[in-house]
């Protein structure tokens, strides 16, 4: 039996290991220490020392009760105020008169009125620790009142050590303003554009304001201007967590509007926003993913985007190529292997069809029978021919990215004639529209066979929908993703200068709502307006040869002008009023870039133009701050012609922010016909390297992981596969229902209808920066005037002091060293999952409840076979004490009456036996000083053995006597 109980032990021990070992999630607490506070409206900060590695968090456990804590921010930094001193888990300080940070901050999460635990949808996690954006993370702790001698108020982080497909990020908006007193509406609003060069995926919101808030909203223009969409809404005085949203998409371009509704009819005077309890704010924050991070915050109407925010550019970084074993885009000959997929003659034949369906499935298997292929085969060009030379690259709304090649349609001195006509009497045969995956160069799809003559450049829309301008055709063509023609401006192979003729034009350049913007290119030196049906509306103003290449930046209103020759960027008006008009020139030509080639954004909406000359390597230059520049090697004889920024495979940064990748194209007289493949490099931030090749994967096996819903959870589960919503949610839902859709905004909600959507009412205020509950006042070398406080410096040398001297309150530590760095053996294992599943757990729970059964059997019989043996020994001994006759005839009389059985009848056995061992402990009485009295030691020995025993194990004993003897 006891070897049976060890190996049940043993297997729910594995059990345990499997089950819990695969999510290697480890803990960081972050509790406010011992810390003397004797003022209401207390902020306390405290710095904690992170893992040495780059990590992901992926949830957030709150340790707070709102009737102690007002609210509690996370901010992350490169450097906190206070470091933790060597040794010392966290750093503590006053930080309503000290910053959170020495430098640039963030705020990525936020707690109010006992919101419940937070787990992030999975696949998504905010880089934390070394190497990382968030370096550090410092949690702000705002009192009520004057703090509690117990209190241990902070958060739990719950972090893993492996990538994950998508960055968290966060767009904050607050604001200053001031609410008149005695009004049952006063709205406060905060507008921001969101500028970017990928789309935004909201997951989580929340919201904040104090006493006085009622509804808190966010609403965006419509793209077609048709009105106000109201994307979500939420009563700030319910919990004040990150409550999962609405999947909206944030593009490029939108212009958010976040407005609080305040009821001031219980104030006498004006409430004016600030960091006490009696002060308002009206706060939203948005959580949202995307492929590399994107954290900003909007005040006073204003973006904060600055150069070192997480995500961005580094200004100190290297280009490389990517090393990855796994990227293989298609090369110019276009070789597969031979006997896989279509049959060549057929595939040729329906490439100079019309362009119909082009079998997209079969085109996915045959590239994925063509990666699982084991045994080399012979290769062939692709039956849709060759790629020739990559021409321009964008990506689309998916991630995706789309090629332009030239293939057979090279342009040679001989191509145009002296009017412009394309001397070509046939279009290039080959398919040259191709999508890629963008980590290892897949292709997705291919179309595009006897369409074009000289393909040029190609953009994608919001909607997915392609664009290719085609020099040789004149034309702009718009297609659906699967190649079907949509819309054609321009005449065909006819060049020309009026309102919707186009000679040679370059690229285009697509509003959300569909008009579009035309580079007119090579002869006309033009930009030209279209509305969304193709119909002309205005153009530019002559602009210096080549007007080679044109973006539109929605949030500025100002199209930039790449023009090439003249290694310029020209910004022109978009607003009507000024529609096309010149508003500044930034002339590159001073700093030596060489020629201005295309445009493209950064990650927070930077414009980036490539810049190339023969003989010198290619540069990325940030157009408004052409100091700031990045170098590609190797291109100086490549005639680099296009870029797209993106995401480099998660592979190259681990569990740390995702690099980003500049994804190349080549043509042109310098490299001729040898320009070559799509070429992708990779930004390396000063101070890291890529990893070698070596230890790279051979194939790219990551499953795209679509994130879910973020989970509200119970205190203590953030990482629970179950989210179990608080109260207060399921409160709200039934309320949604009661009342119905007009009832209701976004998100089931009470909205502020109509004074919502109309964006403006009376008192309405336009709000700035006051970072939700963030008292430091932009403290970059800050003065405090207060009364209360002692000077900066000297608070500071005091609080120092303090620190030095006090004992921190105890906590528990984070994970050693040496344990972070076996967990950091395990990041090239990308995990699926980050929870326990229901099966486990409930199997875990059976074999527990084994296991207990098995340890009280066995305890039942050890205590059964010990009182059975304790019985049979008295058999012997014990007729001195309870029958026999000895000399000194102190004991019964054979036949005395013995003590009566209980009435009730015969008790359980095994309580009687628990009995007598319990009375044989608490009497202190041995086997040998309890039955081993011999008969003749000593006249009347029977009595001095009943002294010796006490009472109640006399009468337990008799008890068992009498339990197993017969009737």
């Amino acid at each position: 039996m006891v070897f049976g109980t060890g190996i049940l032990l043993t297997v729910g021990v594995l059990l345990l290991h499997l089950v819990y070992s695969k999510s290697h999630h480890i803990e960081v607490n972050i509790t406010v220490p011992e810390f003397n506070i004797d003022k209401a409206d207390a902020y306390l900060c405290v710095s904690a020392v992170l893992p040495p590695h780059p990590h992901k968090l992926i949830g957030v456990i709150p340790h707070a009760r709102q009737e102690v804590v007002h609210h509690i921010l996370l901010y992350g930094c490169t450097e906190p105020h206070m470091v933790p001193k060597s040794g010392a888990e966290t750093a503590v300080w006053r930080c309503d008169m000290l910053p959170v940070c020495n430098g640039p901050s963030v705020i990525f999460y936020g707690w109010g009125r006992n919101a419940p635990d937070l787990q992030l949808p999975e696949g998504v996690g905010y880089s934390v620790g070394e190497l990382t954006g968030i370096k550090f993370i410092v949690a702000q702790v705002h009192y009520l009142a004057v703090r509690p001698p117990d209190d241990h108020s902070g958060v739990t982080l719950v972090l893993k050590p492996h990538p994950v497909p998508y960055a968290a990020g966060m767009l904050s908006y607050a604001s200053w303003f001031e609410i008149p007193p005695g009004k049952k509406s006063h709205l406060v609003q905060n507008t921001c554009c969101v500028k970017s060069y990928q789309p935004l995926t909201m997951f989580a919101v929340r919201v904040h304001t104090h006493a006085l808030g009622r509804q808190v909203y966010m609403a965006r223009e419509m793209w077609n201007h048709s009105g106000i969409e109201t994307l979500y809404t939420r009563d700030p005085q319910l919990p004040q967590s990150f409550v999962p949203s609405t999947r909206h998409v944030l593009w490029p371009g939108d212009r958010l509007t976040v407005t609080c509704d305040f009821d001031s009819t219980s104030r006498s005077t004006p409430t004016l926003a600030g960091g006490t309890h009696n002060d308002e704010m009206c706060n939203m924050y948005i959580m949202l993913y995307s492929k590399t991070p994107y954290l900003t915050m909007c005040s006073d109407s204003t973006a904060d985007i600055r150069d070192d925010s997480p995500g961005a550019l580094p200004r100190e970084a290297s280009l490389a190529l990517d090393p990855s074993p796994f990227w293989k885009p298609p090369q110019p000959e276009g070789l597969v292997p031979a006997g896989l997929g279509a049959d060549a003659d057929d595939a040729a034949a329906e490439d100079e069809e019309d362009e119909e369906d082009k079998k997209e499935e079969e085109e996915e298997d045959y590239y994925e029978d063509y990666e699982e292929a084991e045994t080399p085969v012979p290769m062939v060009v692709d039956p849709r021919g060759a790629y020739g030379d990559a021409t321009s690259v964008t990506a689309g709304p998916d991630g995706n990215i789309w090629v332009l090649y030239r293939a057979s349609g090279v342009w040679q001195a001989d191509t145009f004639d002296s009017g412009k006509h394309i001397t070509r009497d046939k279009p290039v045969p080959e398919a040259v529209v191709v999508q890629l995956d963008p980590d290892n160069g897949t292709v997705l799809a291919r179309w595009g066979g006897g369409v074009f003559y000289l393909p040029h450049m190609i953009s994608v829309d919001a909607a997915g929908n392609v664009w290719v301008v085609d020099t040789g055709r004149h034309q702009v063509l718009k297609f659906a993703p699967g190649g079907q023609l949509l819309m054609a401006v321009g005449t065909e192979l006819t060049p020309g200068s009026g309102p919707e003729q186009f000679c040679q034009p370059t690229q285009v350049s697509v509003l959300r709502d569909g008009s579009f913007l035309v580079a007119d290119g090579y002869c006309n030196n033009r930009v030209v307006l279209f509305d969304s049906a193709g119909k002309f509306v205005a153009e530019s103003v002559p602009i210096p040869a080549v007007v080679h290449s044109v973006l539109v930046d929605e949030c500025e209103e100002v199209v930039y002008v790449a023009s090439r020759e003249a290694a310029t960027v020209l910004a022109l008006h978009l607003n009507p009023n000024q529609r096309l008009q010149l508003q500044a020139t930034y002339d590159l030509a001073a700093q030596g870039h060489g020629q201005a080639w295309a445009l493209g954004f950064g990650p927070y909406g930077e414009q980036l133009v490539l810049m190339w000359r023969q003989g010198q390597d290619a540069r990325l230059v940030n157009v408004r701050f052409p100091e700031q520049f990045w170098t590609l090697p190797g291109t100086a004889q490549l005639s680099p012609h296009d870029f797209q920024l993106g995401g480099a495979p998660m592979q190259l940064s681990g569990a740390g922010d995702r690099f980003h990748a500049v994804y190349l194209t080549s043509v042109g007289v310098a490299c001729d016909k040898e320009c070559g493949p799509l070429r992708k490099f990779v930004l390396v931030p000063g101070g890291m390297q890529l990893p070698n090749p070596a230890d790279l994967p051979a194939t790219s096996d990551v499953t795209d992981i679509h994130p879910g819903d973020a989970k509200l959870l119970p205190g203590g589960t953030a990482i629970s596969e179950q989210p179990h919503h608080h109260e207060e949610i399921e409160k709200e839902k039934k309320a949604q229902a009661a009342n119905g859709p007009a009832a209701t905004g976004a998100d089931g909600n009470a909205a502020a209808a109509a004074a919502g959507d109309e964006g403006a009412g009376e008192g309405q205020t336009e709000g700035g920066a006051m970072v939700a509950d963030d008292y430091d006042e932009e403290v970059e070398g800050d003065s405090v005037d207060a009364e209360d406080y002692e000077e900066s410096k000297e608070y500071e040398q005091d609080m120092q002091d303090y620190y030095g001297e006090t004992k921190t309150a105890p906590t528990k530590a984070p994970l050693e060293k040496e344990r972070f760095e076996v967990l950091v053996q395990d990041k090239k294992v990308v995990e699926q999952s980050t929870s326990v599943s229901g099966w486990a757990i409930a199997l875990v729970v059976v074999l527990a409840a084994l296991m207990a059964f098995s340890v009280l059997r066995f305890a039942k019989l050890s205590l059964s076979a010990y009182l059975h043996e304790d019985t049979r020994g008295g058999a012997a001994g014990g007729a001195i004490e309870l029958g026999q006759p000895h000399a000194g005839g102190g004991a019964h009389a054979k036949g005395a009456a013995a003590p009566a059985a209980p009435a009730s009848g015969k008790r359980s056995g095994m309580w009687e036996m628990a009995e007598g061992l319990m009375s044989r402990m608490h009497g202190g009485v041995g086997r040998a000083g309890g039955r081993g009295v011999s008969a003749g030691s000593h006249g009347g020995a029977g009595g001095r053995s009943g002294r010796v025993a006490s009472r109640e194990v006399e009468a337990a004993r008799e008890r068992e006597r009498l339990l197993r003897s017969e009737p």
